[in-house]
């Protein structure tokens, strides 16, 4: 299959023969276009997705081929790889790098369980058949279009996986998904009315925008610029480590977050609080250098609203929305049962713990392989699956035996007078008793006449009796074949279902871990708030002098909280304890000390002010926007920082910044206590 060009027609597979060089070509390392395979359902002369409007859809990308099922699509199967058929209705494209030989997950394969499936299935042909082709450097390369020219236009609309553009030369063209970034749906990255510019493949009209994709370190120098330290910002999980969670602040933009600023709890497992594609809500913290740094352990505390994410292109929309935040758990029907409730008929594991449904093999739908006769005439034995596990009924079909001596037949002049054949028999009715066989023929001598009729009329009655019995055996034949096939739609229709059904409830468990890692993460918060109300949560104690304690846990966190590359230039201010600043942090209920100690550090480093969530703003004598700002004698100023939002009564810290720089901590206090 390495002609230059993409057959204008769809072929279709008419015989076994042609079946085996179809799977034998599908794996030529030469062969230069993807190739459709669609194939027919049991029992139907056609497929139920349309090959003809496949074909009008890719553009002479790619071949298409319809394969019936039955005998064709069995020498197809022992042709191909495993995993890797097509039968029944499904079907695949084969891509040219091969990988799907190894790896079948490579080349999805998808059913379609009727007619009414015809668009669906088509558009997901379609989209493999552009992922193929821009692998292939079949879709916008030079090779691919010698005659494209750069142009500019505008675009008209998203929907699904093409954008339509309205080019300057006054036509139209489109823009597919699989040319701009293969991991971000379209939608998050064009809008209507914006501008776009590409290199137009005139003969598909299909505009090639990857000149104007940002790299991954323009991405980077855009996240940096758009998201100041403090702020709350939307991320996709990546991926999901024991320890850690790979968080994308854009493609290409992952940030590893460690599971101590995730949660606090160790009995957590953080696959059950995230799912790979999952957006979530994280602060950004100070990192090393360039670095980036998130935590999510007070996001929910906090309840700051997410800035917006960035924008992939100029003028296009944020590519993660916050209405992904909170997935709607969505019951599943009561008419269908839960997936995980039914065994899927066929598995197979591509990697650990990566369960895969896949649709039975031929030899599951049809069970053996009818086994080929030795000649004309020979035993043809044919079993089939009564489709109700069953077992195998074994149907035996005897023809007359004709062959010579030299096949390995009767050799007739041995065995004496040859007997009347039904066509002698045929013969005689229609021309008389010339037809029949002459007794001078024989070497035998001639029998009387009553008795050669009498043997005429037996053998007359044992041929009809067999030719009724081969009627009767070809009829039931037929009957159990039928029945096989609609059995095989009977298990398709199943297999559609019950994949369907493992879709739900996949989508439904994802949706569950989510609202469980933010019931467990509204649970860690009341336990922080409500950390210093009882006793069940001992403080860890290295000193015996509150002062000393207190001191000590700073620093630590300062250790913690800062990055090593960043230690020298956010060192911890030097600070005194005003007279009541111990026993307020002692006496006041419904905030954690950690929550406290962290807030500390921040102020101690100067990191404070540049934290939306903490609030930081100087303390006035009164509740009054116009009172004044609260200022000693010795020029120092009072200032006031949020340790709670959002919360009845929420805690404050008030603490003086002295003209020196020094910090002296005044007092942890409630919402409404204006005093220093």
């Amino acid at each position: 299959m390495t002609e230059a060009r993409v057959p204008a027609r769809v072929r279709r597979v008419a015989s076994e023969d042609e079946a085996r060089e179809l799977a034998a070509a599908l794996q030529r390392p030469d062969r230069s276009r993807p190739v459709v395979v669609i194939s027919t359902p049991a029992g139907y002369d056609a497929p139920f997705v349309d090959p003809q409007r496949v074909l009008d859809d890719i553009a002479g990308l790619a071949e298409v081929v319809v394969i019936p099922t039955g005998d064709v699509s069995w020498a197809f199967s022992s042709g191909m790889p495993p995993d890797t058929q097509v039968y029944g209705g499904a079907s695949r494209v084969y891509g040219t790098d091969l990988e799907w030989v190894h790896q079948p997950r490579r080349s999805p394969l998808h059913f379609a369980y009727s007619v009414d499936e015809d668009s669906r299935v088509r558009d997901r042909l379609v989209s493999d058949v552009m992922r193929f082709a821009v692998r292939a450097g079949i879709v916008g390369s030079a090779r691919s279009a010698p005659d494209a020219a750069t142009t500019g236009g505008k675009v008209l609309g998203v929907l699904g996986t093409r954008a339509l553009v309205s080019t300057e030369d006054g036509g139209q063209a489109t823009i597919a998904e699989e040319l701009v970034f293969s991991d971000v749906p379209l939608a998050r990255v064009l809008a209507p009315g914006m501008r776009v510019t590409g290199v137009l493949d005139p003969a598909r009209r299909l505009l090639d925008i990857r000149g104007m994709l940002p790299d991954v370190d323009t991405l980077r120098r855009a996240v940096h610029a758009a998201y100041r330290v403090g702020q709350v910002v939307l991320g996709r999980v990546e991926k999901v480590e024991d320890d850690a969670v790979r968080i994308a602040l854009a493609p290409g933009v992952p940030v590893r977050v460690r599971r101590p600023e995730i949660t606090g709890n160790d009995l957590d497992l953080l696959s059950d609080l995230f799912t790979p594609g999952e957006v979530v809500a994280a602060r950004r913290v100070p990192a090393p250098l360039d670095g980036l740094a998130l935590r999510l352990d007070d996001v929910d505390e906090s309840e700051d609203e997410p800035v917006p994410a960035i924008a992939l292109l100029d003028g296009g929309p944020p590519w993660l929305e916050p209405s992904l935040l909170e997935p709607s758990l969505v019951e599943p029907s009561l008419a269908q049962p839960d997936r995980s409730l039914v065994e899927p008929v066929g598995t197979s594991q591509t990697g650990p713990g990566d369960p895969q449904v896949t649709p039975p093999t031929p030899a599951d739908l049809f069970g053996a392989r009818p086994s080929e006769p030795d000649g004309a005439g020979a035993t043809a034995t044919r079993e089939r699956s009564d489709g109700v596990g069953q077992g195998l009924d074994r149907l035996e079909v005897r023809g007359l035996d004709e062959r010579g001596p030299d096949q390995g037949g009767i050799d007739q002049r041995a065995a004496g007078p040859r007997a009347p054949t039904p066509g002698d028999v045929a013969a005689w009715h229609a021309g008389g008793q010339d037809a029949l066989p002459s007794p001078a023929a024989s070497e035998s001598p001639a029998e009387p006449a009553g008795k050669a009729a009498r043997d005429l009329s037996l053998s007359l009655d044992a041929a009809k009796s067999q030719v009724a019995a081969l009627a009767k055996e070809l009829l039931d034949d037929k009957v159990k074949r039928r029945q096989v096939e609609l059995e095989v739609d009977r298990l398709l229709g199943r297999v559609g279902e019950l994949t369907e059904r493992l879709d739900r409830s996949e989508r439904r468990a994802e949706q569950q871990a989510t609202a469980l890692r933010k019931a467990r993460q509204e649970a860690a918060r009341l336990r922080r708030r409500l950390g210093d109300a009882g006793d069940d949560v001992p403080e860890e104690r290295y000193f015996v002098d509150d002062e000393d304690q207190l001191r000590f846990d700073v620093l630590a966190e300062w250790a913690r909280a800062i990055p090593a590359a960043e230690k020298p230039g956010r060192p911890l201010a030097e600070y005194t304890l005003g007279p009541r600043f111990l026993l307020s942090l002692t006496d006041l209920e419904g905030v954690s000390r950690d929550r406290v100690i962290w807030t500390l550090v921040m102020v101690l480093t100067g990191l404070a002010p540049e934290m939306n969530g903490l609030q930081v703003h100087r303390l006035r004598t009164g509740a009054g926007g116009d009172d004044p700002f609260r200022q000693r004698d010795d020029g120092a100023v009072c200032w006031r920082v949020s340790l709670q939002v959002n919360t009845p009564s929420a805690r404050r810290l008030h603490y003086w910044k002295l003209p020196g720089g020094a910090y002296e901590l005044s007092r942890v206090v409630l919402h409404d206590d204006v005093e220093p």
